[in-house]
């Protein structure tokens, strides 16, 4: 049915999307950090998570945090 086939690829690309920050920090340790991998922490929010796989500091979790809000919106 053409009405619901937008339902799957709805669903595709948000689970695409939910990955970027992953793959992500995964080219960004791969090149700039020796691969040396971060595993998610899930009590973090989707920018401070971020921040914590690139092996970013404290005070770079609150940029990456209103970085991500800011950018979200648009």
């Amino acid at each position: 049915n053409k009405m619901a086939a937008w339902e799957y690829v709805y669903e595709d690309a948000s689970d695409l999307v939910a990955r970027i920050p992953v793959i992500a920090a995964f080219i960004y340790n791969l090149k700039y950090r020796d691969d040396k991998q971060i595993d998610i922490d899930p009590k973090l929010d989707m920018g401070a998570n971020f921040a914590h796989m690139i092996g970013q500091s404290e005070q770079y979790k609150d940029v990456a945090r209103m970085y991500f809000i800011l950018h979200s919106d648009h």
